[in-house]
């Protein structure tokens, strides 16, 4: 329902972090520090358990599932990942002896159904480049129809990893690859999103300004029964500039460790005024630039009529592309530097103990500098996918003046 006070619904997201934890059962005090490591096992757990499954699971069976969105028998799949992961059977293995609860379980398959359907996406694309890739010329021709084209970014990316294997296979033809073909299984984020779960897991509560996690987490690395799980109890404050805020409910956060201990992704719902098209006197065009990533220009109704300055705001990913050859020439050069102390490693034993540790060194850097040119890759991917809906923000804008 929409009109003058009429109001929405609006989730938001915020981090905090708990100052106060105690015993769930016996109320008594834990240090911070204690609960840290208790996390750390939990995650150590959910990640592990994530790896394997997300291993038995590369596969383009997987991927074809997934993108028809239909279990074995072409029942549609159930949009929470838990619950298509119980229908598919899919459920991780954990370490012999070590008892897990199914909510935890529950974490385990939303996470790795969550990342596995957002690769689907990537797997059709991989799937319609490689088709179109020449490994003789390394160029990809156009796509026949706007259903096969992707963001340029992307199109780039996946473009190297064709080329690169094109010649570990001395030029030999590519015809269509899947995902699982040109890159291996990804690594699973130590974190857990207790969205998933339920009551028995995990609950929260509000607090006059502060929030109440209670939460259950294992006591040592391995726990072999129910006994070694125990509830913790994690009071955090609020954020100051949430006060007053018409929230009407807060959902389980997602833990992480970072440098300064636990850390709360939070998410919750308030309540804003629901948006009301007639009374709009300011609109914002986005597109796309012949120059820059997008661009942006704002016009406004005054007395006189709609008056715009015409200054533009453009974003330019210039810097990520620097920053990105430049982390792609130090891989190069310690690689060099690793294949020419591999070749020296012909050694006297007491010279070769030395060499293969700087090796192990160099290696270190290279897997260091791949990963961060692997965040810079997806950040750029998703600037690029955000900017795709300019022109619908664009035809909204129009379509928004004319009606004020």
């Amino acid at each position: 329902m929409t009109g003058p006070g009429s109001t929405a619904p609006r989730q938001f997201s915020v981090t905090t972090r708990a100052h106060v934890a105690v015993d769930d059962a016996t109320g008594e005090p834990i240090g911070l520090d204690d609960v840290d490591v208790r996390v750390g096992w939990l995650l150590d757990l959910i990640s592990g358990a994530g790896a394997e499954l997300v291993s038995r699971l590369w596969q383009p069976a997987t991927f074809d599932l997934l993108a028809a969105g239909l279990d074995r028998q072409d029942r549609r799949l159930p949009a929470q990942g838990h619950v298509a992961a119980a229908r598919l059977g899919w459920t991780p293995i954990y370490p012999d002896g070590v008892y897990v609860p199914s909510r935890v379980t529950r974490v385990v398959t939303a996470q790795v159904v969550a990342t596995l359907r957002t690769l689907a996406y990537r797997d059709t694309a991989i799937a319609a480049l490689s088709a179109r890739f020449d490994p003789d010329t390394g160029v990809v021709a156009p796509p026949a129809g706007s259903g096969d084209a992707v963001p340029p970014a992307f199109a780039r990316g996946v473009r190297r990893q064709l080329i690169a294997r094109a010649r570990r296979g001395g030029g030999a033809p590519a015809g269509r690859l899947r995902i699982t073909d040109v890159q291996g299984p990804p690594r699973m984020a130590a974190m857990a999103q207790l969205s998933a779960a339920d009551r028995q897991l995990a609950q929260i509560t509000v607090a006059g300004r502060e929030l109440v996690l209670t939460v259950k987490l294992p006591t040592c690395p391995a726990p072999a029964g129910r006994a070694q799980w125990r509830s913790v109890r994690l009071t955090a404050a609020i954020p100051a500039h949430l006060f007053g805020r018409a929230i009407t409910d807060w959902h389980l956060p997602t833990l992480v460790l970072d440098g300064r201990g636990l850390l709360w992704r939070c998410a919750a719902t308030e309540l804003v005024p629901a948006a009301d098209l007639d009374s709009a006197a300011v609109a914002v065009g986005v597109d796309w630039s012949p120059t820059s990533l997008g661009a942006a220009a704002i016009t406004a109704e005054n007395p006189d009529g709609l008056v715009s300055d015409y200054r533009g705001w453009t974003y330019d990913d210039r810097g990520l592309g620097i920053k990105l050859a430049r982390l792609q020439t130090e891989g190069q050069l310690l690689h060099r530097k690793a294949a020419r102390l591999t070749r020296l490693a012909a050694a006297p034993p007491e010279v070769r103990a030395e060499l293969e540790a700087k090796i192990a060194v160099l290696d270190g850097h290279r897997t260091a500098v791949g990963a961060k040119r692997g965040c810079l890759s997806i950040c750029q991917a998703a600037l690029s996918d955000s900017f795709s809906c300019c022109r619908w923000l664009r035809l909204s804008s129009a379509s928004m003046m004319r009606q004020t």
